[in-house]
């Protein structure tokens, strides 16, 4: 569940001073729409889904310029700033920065505090995003992928069975085998 809170931080400052107040915090915060988060933990259920698409993601992009990044690395989408839940670059990242440069795909594991914003603020903001080819929705209740692809348009894909085919990193994944850590 996530919290908006009234943070020491005024919606009149820029990202980098959003920042820069975040880093110091004790806890995670997104900037939505001006509006200041609070992250909160998750489920066993959202973890194991974050482990087991960034292990296997881990393990299929090495060799290639590609890295995975794993909810603790910020990025910037437009005036916003989110904690995705996995988000893969294939540009150069400073070892020191906190902001995940140029994301070409995006993941986020739904909860019932979150879904609603992952599948309308930050569905939107993020495919404002130049270089994002694909975002993904993971839902931790049921077998049940939905995948935003940049084509001409943005396009959408659900996937509730078979295989999992996220173009942007040439990665495919049966859905049985994504879920099997919730057995």
């Amino acid at each position: 569940m996530n919290v908006v809170v009234k943070p020491r931080y005024s919606k009149d400052r820029n990202i980098a001073d959003f920042i820069e107040w975040e880093n110091q915090q004790g806890a995670r915060h997104e900037l939505l729409n001006g509006e200041v988060i609070a992250m909160t933990g998750g489920t066993v259920a959202h973890a194991g889904l974050i482990v087991s698409l960034s292990a296997r993601l881990f393990v299929h992009l090495q060799g290639t310029p590609c890295r995975v990044f794993a909810s603790d690395l910020k990025v910037q989408a437009a005036e916003n700033v989110f904690y995705p839940d996995v988000v893969v670059s294939c540009d150069a990242q400073e070892n020191d920065g906190v902001l995940c440069q140029n994301p070409k795909l995006i993941i986020e594991v739904l909860s019932s505090s979150t879904s609603r914003r992952d599948r309308h603020e930050k569905r939107l903001a993020y495919q404002r995003i130049a270089s994002l080819e694909e975002y993904v929705l993971v839902s931790q209740e049921a077998k049940h992928v939905e995948v935003y692809r940049r084509e001409d348009q943005w396009q959408a894909s659900v996937f509730i069975g078979g295989v999992l085919e996220l173009q942007s990193v040439n990665f495919v994944l049966a859905i049985d085998e994504l879920y099997s850590s919730l057995d």
